[in-house]
């Protein structure tokens, strides 16, 4: 049997690390279930690891870490599911449930709401902390009235409202028509189920982070295959071995370090943000020491040029915005002022600069997140200039770019993801098969030219082919999945994703995609 072959192995290494055993079964799905896709997952809790595959029917593979440990399938809508251990050739025959086991997503109760620019501008403002989910959208098992959102809106208005001290929600949530939409819009009946695309052949494993209330914000791959994560609410550093399902944990020497990026120069060293201390941290993982830069605001994104030069933008900066960059050999600090937006720059709130990428040509590019815009600096003459995307509160978050020069941006609020050919200044939008996915980041995998979309709302990754303009789709094991960050392995194309929320919903975690031969 697979995981008997799987054990010798293992002993006759010595010990050593050898992939973990494969269990082959089959699922049976009744006709009266449909043909949606069917998720199975084992839970290895001891171990903090949980892994699935998606099938339609038919034959699956699934890696499994401890002999008999119970392997659940279940349809994504949690209607119809069935247990059987983890061992032999397993047989699941779906049976009908008596509650749905999977609750229904943060995507199912956005595609209730009204479209048009006022959903744009809520799930702009309310969605990017945590998911809107059942949590969120019922009060004792009914939908919140006027007066029970009032009440929200209020409170996280004091939290994240355009006058607090992290000012992410834009004036608009301060309107008060907006408890009353949402009442009403939550009141809705369900959007009727739109046919889902293709499952992309994959096996996904998810981690455990070692703080279960910790906030991944960003990951990163290192030369030996590491994972880095930042804990942004623990303040340290995080290493994880893939292999033996550690994390080594590096401290940074700065009281509340709210690490919140990271991004590796050639060398191997990691420059990681550090947010509320408003500095910038070069770590050495040969001589584990640190070098501190201060940068005099809260960053958000980090990027490494070609000539080493390290990129920062200020989140909150708005009259002027700004970005700034280290020398590393100096060790200086220079800080530039981008071209102002036209209508908030002066206001409570503000444009909300956002990620930060640095084309082939050396030009550094930053999205705002509430202003809907690009801007482009060129450092060689000091200038920039901004691009207004074609839908409004379109919601640019953590987009890309290729080795054309071509970005690929997370259209959040529209629910796209949009192409910019900065050579012609052409916008062009291609809608996520699922409604209210909300995507948060892309990545390009530079091996295949695919496109990767991690999503704040969908519990899924989507793949999307630039050839064919199709995509494909990765459902996660857990709910509550909102993915902030992901990275692309560029020796195995294994994608990485991290995902948590603020406030915790469900344990943080970490989580690998790795393709299937026939993706």
């Amino acid at each position: 049997m697979p995981h008997t072959i799987g054990l010798l192995l293992a002993l006759a290494a010595g010990g050593r690390f050898t992939p973990p055993p494969i269990v082959s079964g089959r699922v049976a799905i009744p006709v009266e279930a449909g043909q949606q896709p069917v998720l199975v997952t084992v839970r290895d809790s001891p171990r903090g690891i949980t892994r699935s595959v998606t099938v339609r029917q038919g034959r699956f593979d699934i890696p499994v870490d401890r002999v008999g440990t119970t392997l659940v399938a279940m349809t994504l809508d949690g209607r119809w599911a069935a247990e059987a251990a983890a061992e032999g050739s397993p047989v699941l025959t779906l049976a009908p449930t008596r509650e749905p086991r999977r609750r229904r997503t943060s995507a199912d109760w956005l595609a209730r709401l009204p479209d048009g620019e006022t959903r744009r501008r809520f799930i702009l403002d309310c969605t990017g902390c945590h998911q809107f989910d059942d949590s969120r959208a019922l009060l004792n098992g009914s939908p919140r009235g006027t007066d029970a959102w009032a009440e929200v809106v209020k409170r996280m208005l004091q939290y994240a409202g355009p006058r607090s001290n992290f000012p992410v929600i834009s004036a608009w949530a301060e309107e008060p028509s907006v408890p009353g939409w949402l009442g009403a819009g939550v009141a809705r009946p369900p959007a009727p189920p739109t046919p889902l695309p293709p499952v992309v052949p994959a096996t996904v494993t998810e981690f455990d982070t070692p703080v279960a209330t910790d906030l991944p914000h960003d990951v990163a791959i290192d030369s030996a295959g590491g994972v880095l994560v930042t804990g942004m609410m623990s303040h340290v550093m995080y290493r994880l071995d893939a292999e033996s399902a550690r994390f080594e944990r590096i401290e940074i020497p700065v009281e509340r370090a709210n690490p919140r990026a990271v991004e590796l120069d050639r060398a191997g060293a990691w420059w990681v943000l550090l947010g509320a201390p408003g500095k910038v941290g070069r770590y050495d993982p040969t001589r584990k020491d640190w070098r501190l830069f201060d940068i005099g605001m809260y960053p958000h994104s980090i990027a490494v040029g070609g000539d080493g030069r390290v990129w920062f933008n200020g989140h909150f900066t708005r009259d002027p915005e700004q970005i700034g960059v280290i020398d590393p050999g100096t060790g200086q600090v220079a800080i530039h002022d981008l071209t102002p937006h036209p209508t908030m720059a002066s206001v409570p709130g503000g444009p909300i600069p956002y990620e930060q990428r640095i084309g082939p040509d050396g030009r550094v590019w930053v999205s705002e997140l509430q202003g809907n815009r690009l801007v482009e600096f060129d450092p060689r003459t000091g200038r920039s200039r901004a691009h207004q995307l074609p839908t409004t509160f379109s919601g640019p978050r953590r987009f890309d770019i290729d080795a054309r020069g071509v970005l690929w941006i997370p259209a959040y609020s529209t629910n796209a993801l949009v192409r910019f050919d900065p050579a012609t200044g052409v916008f062009t939008e291609y809608p996520l098969p699922v409604a209210g996915a909300t995507p948060y980041i892309a990545r390009v995998d530079h091996r295949s030219g695919a496109i990767w979309l991690g999503t704040s709302a969908a519990d899924a990754a989507f793949r999307f082919d630039p050839r064919t303009n199709t995509f494909g789709m990765v459902p996660l094991p857990s709910q509550g999945a909102l993915t902030r960050h992901l990275v692309i392995d560029p020796r195995t194309g294994d994608v990485w994703l991290a995902y948590g929320a603020s406030p915790a919903r469900i344990p943080s975690r970490i989580a690998r995609i790795q393709l299937g031969p026939s993706a």
